[in-house]
C-alpha cells in the first residue's frame, strides 16, 4: 500500500491510496479497509471502505477527500489498514498514513524531525552516513527535517543548536537564504564533510560550524526560527544507549522514534523514508 501525497490540506484536497498485488490474479480481488487515527470519517475526510482490483490487474486505488472546517485544531492523521482480502492473501500488516493539515492555524512552516543520527557506527564505513567515503563522527551526524505543509517551507535564517551552543547563543548551523523545502519533502543536515549521493533528491546541507556536536547522552537539539522562537526540540537523553545507528520515526512522520535497524534493517536513511523510498 502506498499514498500520494501523504500530506493534504483540509481545504477540499485529495490523496490517492494505491493497493498492489505481488502478481495478477485470474479473479477480481477485493480488499476491505479500516480507518483510524485522530481524523474522523465524515467530519474531516470521506472515502470508501473497499477497493476492487480487477482480474488480471495488479493494482487498484481509493481516493481520500478532505473536508474543510473553520476550527482551529492540530494537524490530524488518517491511518489506513487492510482488514481482509477476498481472493487474495494479506502479506504483513499493510498500513498507510495521511496527514490532514489544518489551514486555520498554520501560520508558518510545519516541520517535523523525522530522523536523527548522533552516534554513527565506528565500524569501518558503517557510519559513513554522508557517503563521502570516510567515517568522521562529527561529519556523519545528521538530522532529517520534513515539511508537513502543503506549501513550500522557507526556513532561511533558522538556526540549529546543541545544548552547549544554545547556552552561549552560538548556532551549530544557520540555514542560508533561499533554503526552501518543497511540500512533503525533506532536508538533510550533516555535521560536515562532502555529502555524496542522491539522498532521495532531498535538500542536503552541511553545518556552517562543521559540527552538530550531538552527544550520545545528556544533550538537547534545538531549532529556532528566524525570530528566535523554538520550533523543534529533541532530547537525546531518553534514547542515550549508544545505538551506533540513527533513530527514525516509525511510521515515518507520525510514529515514535525507534532504532533504525529494527525498523528496516538499515543503520540510517538520510533524505528518504526508513525503507529507502523518497518522500
Amino acid at each position: 500500500m502506498s499514498v500520494s501525497p501523504n500530506v493534504i490540506s483540509e481545504d477540499s484536497d485529495t490523496s490517492e491510496v494505491i493497493f498492489t498485488l505481488d502478481i495478477p490474479n485470474e479473479l477480481s480481488v477485493k480488499a476491505n479497509i479500516s480507518f483510524a487515527g485522530t481524523a474522523t470519517t465524515g467530519q474531516d475526510y470521506s472515502s470508501v471502505d473497499e477497493v476492487i482490483i480487477p482480474a488480471g490487474n495488479t493494482s487498484g486505488k481509493i481516493v481520500i477527500y478532505s473536508i474543510q472546517d473553520s476550527l482551529l485544531e492540530d494537524n490530524e492523521e488518517i491511518v489506513i489498514e487492510v482488514q481482509s482480502v477476498e481472493n487474495g492473501t494479506i502479506v504483513g500488516t499493510p498500513t498507510a498514513t495521511i496527514i490532514i493539515e489544518d489551514d486555520e492555524g498554520n501560520a508558518g512552516p510545519n516541520l517535523i524531525l523525522n530522523e536523527v543520527l548522533y552516534d554513527p557506527s565506528n565500524n569501518l564505513l558503517d557510519g559513513d552516513a554522508n557517503g563521502d567515503g570516510t567515517y568522521v563522527h562529527a561529519q556523519d551526524e545528521f538530522i532529517e527535517l520534513v515539511n508537513l505543509s502543503t506549501s513550500p517551507a522557507d526556513i532561511s535564517g533558522y538556526k540549529v543548536f546543541d545544548a552547549e551552543n544554545l547556552a552561549i547563543d552560538l548556532p551549530n548551523h544557520t540555514f542560508p537564504s533561499g533554503t526552501i523545502i518543497p511540500p512533503g519533502k525533506a532536508l538533510v543536515l550533516f555535521g560536515g564533510g562532502t555529502p555524496a549521493g542522491s539522498f532521495g533528491n532531498s535538500i542536503v546541507q552541511s553545518s556552517t560550524s562543521g559540527d552538530l556536536n550531538l552527544n550520545n547522552s545528556g544533550d538537547l537539539l534545538t531549532i529556532v526560527d528566524a525570530t528566535g522562537a523554538v520550533v523543534i526540540t529533541f532530547d537525546v537523553e531518553p534514547l542515550s544507549n549508544n545505538p551506533n545507528e540513527s533513530y527514525t520515526r516509525n511510521p515515518d512522520l507520525t510514529g515514535d522514534f525507534e532504532q533504525h535497524a529494527g525498523v528496516s534493517g538499515f543503520l540510517f536513511s538520510p533524505g528518504t523514508k526508513s525503507d529507502g523510498s523518497p518522500f
